[in-house]
């Protein structure tokens, strides 16, 4: 084909294999989830949009770029759900939120935000220091801080907030249809991934369950 030797390509029918992506090796326990909360604690308005931040990733698993699409129309702290009006692949779903991530939001949209908005406020729902839009490395950079602050050995991103909720949600038993509701999958195929059971896991299940186990 190169050398126009020949008028058609006989490879085109033929499909490249896809690469397998494989999970974050990094995930976070629950009890260092709560740490990372909890290191998020003042009622300074910087601290909290950055708990309102935690708690709303932490309840959700949105992605990053959702996160910072959120408006303040897109939140109902009320009746404890937002919407993402823009997900991956354009598609919108609503998904509730906690309680404790409801509480958050409440007191950011109450303290926090007005304190922080500039001359020229955005309509998104998280400001930056200087009153403008998040950037998704800002994101990543208070969660880090905060993960530093919590004294945690782990590199902490939204990816991997996004991975622990999964996971987190899994082991205790929500049915894998819901969590591909809730973080916006198109295909089951890829909230499946969560499903591979790790060999501590599976050590800790033969100890317990085999009749030899113990």
């Amino acid at each position: 084909m190169k050398r126009s030797f020949l008028l058609h390509d006989p490879a085109r029918a033929i499909e490249m294999p896809r690469a397998e992506r494989r999970l974050p090796r990094t995930i976070l326990t629950p009890a260092e989830a709560t740490r990372l909360l909890e290191a998020a604690s003042g009622k300074s308005p910087k601290t909290l949009r950055d708990r309102a931040i935690l708690e709303t990733l932490y309840a959700t698993g949105l992605r990053v770029s959702e996160l910072m699409a959120l408006t303040p129309y897109d939140v109902s702290p009320e009746e404890r759900r937002l919407t993402v009006t823009l997900g991956k692949g354009r598609k919108g779903r609503s998904v509730p939120l906690t309680r404790a991530a409801a509480r958050a939001i409440e007191a950011y949209l109450a303290f926090g935000r007005s304190e922080l908005l500039g001359e020229n406020p955005p309509s998104v729902l998280f400001v930056s220091n200087t009153g403008i839009r998040l950037q998704g490395s800002t994101v990543n950079a208070i969660l880090q801080s905060y993960a530093r602050e919590a004294k945690l050995e782990k590199h902490v991103t939204c990816h991997t907030v996004r991975h622990s909720v999964a996971t987190h949600l899994l082991q205790g038993r929500a049915d894998i249809r819901h969590i591909q509701v809730l973080l916006g999958h198109r295909s089951l195929q890829t909230t499946e991934r969560y499903t591979r059971v790790e060999i501590s896991d599976l050590q800790k299940v033969v100890r317990r369950a085999h009749p030899r186990g113990r």
